[in-house]
Order: structure tokens, then sequence, then C-alpha cells
């Protein structure tokens, strides 16, 4: 907060935020001073961020880096990161060394490569001409795939630094520690099978438990990374080593039934055996011709395995559609089978909502069931251009539906949480009051361990453990127990503490 200072600051910050000194429930927005917004914005302490895809929350430079230090290469036609060329390849095709490059060449004084692929392997600088923002956006997945596996330990270590450095406190990341392995578990499965006969068979094969292990071995060696890397404990302790990360097994639902099955139980397995793994998330483009075609065969299966692991969380993306990138009827239902088959607790994206059957009852009973929105802004400007008045965001709010923003993947995006919260202000008109819901939305509606330390959602007061206490003090006894039994009222309270702080500042 220091560089928030001086009194000329403050002044500015006033006019630019039309922020009233006893109260910090005052529209947000002044357009006139948008880099004031940014610097305000960022300090604002925001909670958690719940749909961020750990290989696209890294930058193309950090990828760049890896391949370079790996002794990768890079195709300079197609600016993929890829194996370097081996002497049988080059010996049958001798233009090859002139194609696949060393990664380091990127990094030579006056080389037009290094931002060449910083464009392929983002949304730097895009222009829609020879593809669209969407193409562009999942292809660049495969342009890094070759390093990012490899580099679990770092990538996480820069996206958890760097939305801390942005006071996002919590974090639940999108991978899956097994790197595949999940898949070749179907080779156990009959075509035809039963879903139960389908799980009774890979359970008894015996190659379940090793793979969990092998996953959880990967998070404690990240994790182990991350706090090396930022210095924790030691006077040079970088943002991040007070936050909370947690993770989301990624499945991928543009892969053949069989194969999706097989993952699912990997990942309601590592979710029972690991508490870092707090729930699962499907993944890959909604509109590929599988996650249209095999949609409904996929919310069956996650009914099957709700019954199987009702206490394991369950977010989904749905609705990252839009008009004329799918045949009407498939707009009709996605978010609502999430909900009401699948037994989604929180939904990512939910763009096309105005197009479901019956929007309204929907909508409804997402508020009864307390089902959550996570809100990616940019990605669903980018990838789908919807925003404005086009997208739901204010839908949500008006029918009482809890959401919290996200970032989705902002290595790719090259973005940040700040600037949702900035597209928040500017594109959607929201005040101060709705973005501090939308930062303890974060931490309400999160997967974390525990207990909430609100007594309700409206974050009206404490639960009883801390009724009547007061963040600007030490917890008594009873309340301090109960925060440290509880993961989630922990980082609540940790929230409130901080937005105190961040207002007091401006009286």
């Amino acid at each position: 907060m220091n560089s928030f200072s001086s009194r000329a600051w403050r002044r500015l910050a006033s006019l630019s935020l039309l922020v009233a000194t006893a109260s910090f429930a005052q529209p947000v927005l002044n357009s006139a001073n948008v880099p004031m917004l940014r610097q305000v914005l960022q300090a604002m302490p925001k909670g958690g961020d719940l749909h961020n895809h750990l290989s696209g929350s890294v930058y193309a430079e950090s990828y760049l880096r890896y391949a370079a230090n790996d002794g990768f290469c890079v195709d300079s036609l197609k600016l993929t990161i890829t194996q370097c060329a081996t002497p049988e390849q080059i010996a049958a095709n001798p233009a090859l060394p002139a194609v696949i490059v060393p990664a380091s060449t990127v990094f030579a004084p006056y080389s037009l490569l290094y931002g060449q692929m910083q464009d392929a392997l983002s949304m730097r600088q895009f222009r829609p001409v020879l593809e669209s923002g969407h193409d562009h956006f999942f292809n660049t997945f495969g342009k890094f795939s070759a390093v990012s596996k490899g580099h679990v330990p770092e990538m996480l270590t820069e996206d958890v630094w760097r939305l801390a450095s942005e006071n996002v406190d919590y974090l639940e990341t999108i991978f899956a520690p097994d790197f595949g392995k999940a898949r070749d578990l179907m080779k156990f499965t009959k075509p035809g099978e039963s879903l139960a006969d389908m799980h009774t068979a890979i359970m008894q094969s015996g190659q379940v438990p090793p793979i969990i292990s092998a996953a959880r071995a990967v998070i404690d060696g990240a994790e182990a990374r991350v706090k090396s890397d930022l210095h924790c404990g030691t006077p040079n302790a970088q943002p991040g080593c007070d936050s909370t990360v947690r993770y989301l097994y990624e499945l991928h639902r543009g892969v053949p039934l069989q194969q999706l099955f097989a993952e699912m139980i990997v990942g309601y397995e590592l979710a029972s055996a690991d508490p870092r793994v707090v729930g699962l998330n499907p993944v890959m483009p909604e509109d590929s011709y599988i996650s249209m075609h095999d949609f409904d065969d996929q919310m069956k299966m996650f009914a099957f395995f709700h019954q199987l692991y009702p206490k394991i969380h369950l977010t989904t993306h749905a609705g990252e559609l839009w008009p004329g990138f799918v045949e009407p009827e498939g707009l009709r239902h996605h978010i609502r089978d999430s909900v009401m088959i699948a037994s989604a607790e929180r939904i990512g994206h939910g763009v096309d909502l105005t197009y479901e059957d019956d929007a309204a009852g929907l909508l409804k009973t997402m508020v009864s069931r307390g089902v959550a929105v996570e809100v990616c802004l940019t990605s669903n400007d980018v990838i789908l251009g919807v925003s404005g008045k086009a997208h739901p965001l204010r839908d949500y709010l008006a029918a009482g539906v809890p959401v919290a923003l996200a970032t989705d993947d902002p290595g790719v995006s090259r973005d940040d949480m700040t600037n949702q919260y900035m597209r928040a202000v500017q594109d959607q008109g929201l005040d101060y009051a709705t973005l501090k819901r939308l930062a303890r939305n974060s931490l309400e509606y999160s997967f974390a361990e525990g207990q909430s330390l609100w007594a309700n959602h409206s974050f009206e007061g404490f639960a009883n453990a801390c009724a009547g206490e007061k963040v600007s003090s030490k917890p008594a006894d009873r309340c301090a127990a109960f925060l440290s039994a509880n993961t989630k009222a922990r980082i609540e309270w940790r929230l409130e503490g901080r937005l105190r702080e961040f207002e007091a500042s401006w009286k």
C-alpha cells in the first residue's frame, strides 16, 4: 500500500473511483482514470481463482526458456516447440536443420523468431485473419505441450507467485498429475460393458493405486519446489508463500468415452486419497465433435460417479458456447444437464445461458442449490467474441446466482486476475460492493476443506464459533480453534482482514 500513501494519489484515487471516505460501497468506475483504476484493483484483495488451467497460466516466455534449457527445438514453420530432428530424420530430409532449429535460437540478437513464437504460443498480437480467436487459443496448447509436462513445479511457482502478486491468495488450478496414464486403464474394459462392470474391471486391475501414488508424488514435488523457489520461511520470502493451493483433476471430454471413464476413476480416487485434490473438471473445447456427440453419455457417467463418490466435488465447463459455433439445439441444455444430471456444484463460463431452455427456471435452480458460476471475461471475449452487454454476467447477478471472477488461461490470454476486475467495472458496470461480494464468493464457493467462516451466503455475520469476533484483533481461543480446523474459514478470515486493511487505507 506504500504506493498509495501520498495525498496526491489519494485525491486522484477518490476522483477515479468515486469512493466516499466513510464507505467503500460506492461505484468504482471512472473511465477517465483507467491507470489509477488498475492500480487500485491490483491492490484490492481478491480472494481466489477457481478456474485456472495450470498449463494455460504460464506465459510463452517461460515455455521458450524451458525448451532452450532442455535442449528442445522449435519448428520455425509450424511455430511449435518440438523434439530436435534425429540424424536419421536429417539424412532422409537434409532441409530439416533449416526448419527445426534449437530453441535457444529464439534468444539470438535480432531474432524475429522470438516474437513469432510468443504470438504462436499465446493470444499476443492476435488478429483473426487465417484463423479464429477460438482456434488460435486452443491450438496454443499443442504448441507448448512438449515441454509443459516436464516443468510442473516451475509452472506452479509462476502461477502462484503471479496471482499472489496481485493479491489473490487462494488457487484451485486444473491439471492431471498422472500425465495421461489414466487413459491406459481403458484396456481393462470391454465394448458394451455397463458402467458398473467397467468400474469393477478397472478397479480390480491393480493398476489404479500406482497411478494415484505417482500423481501424489508429482504434487508433493511441485509444492516443495514452490516453497524453495519463493524462498518461503526466509527473510527473502516472495509473494505466494502464504497462498493456499488446491487442485482440480483435469478430465478430457474430447476423448472416447472409455478413456474418459478411466480418467474419471483416477480422478475420483485421487480426490478421495489426497485432500489437496478437491474436485474434478472436464476440459477441452465444448464445441468439438466428441464433446457434443458424447455429451449425454458423459452426463450419465458423472451421475454414476456421483453416486459412488458423493463427497467429491465437481465443477464443469458448461455453456462455453455461442450461436454459430454449434447447432442451435446444442445451446439448449449443457448448463442445465451439468447441474441437474451431473450434479455439478459450480459451472465454468456459462456464456450461453440465455439460449438454454427455460433459462429463468435454470437460474432459480442454481440459486436454490447454491451453484456458482466461474466467469472468465477475457477468455469469453477472445474465444467466443462475447463481451459487454452480450455477456450474461449481469443476468446471473440479477437472479442471485453466486458469481466469482476467474482467469481461465492467463498465460495464453496474456492477462491476469486484475484485468478480470477491470473488465467487470468497465464492460459490466459493477461497483465496489459487487466486486467485494465476488471476491468473497471466490472463497465461499471454493472447494477448500472445512466449514465456512460465514453464517450464511449473504456474508451478514460470522458463524457461531467466531460470531462477534473482529478481524482487526486476535481471535478468541474458540474462534482460533475453529479457524485452525477449517481451511475455508481460515482463508476467508484472512481475506476479511486484508479487505479491512485495504479499505482503511483510503479513509
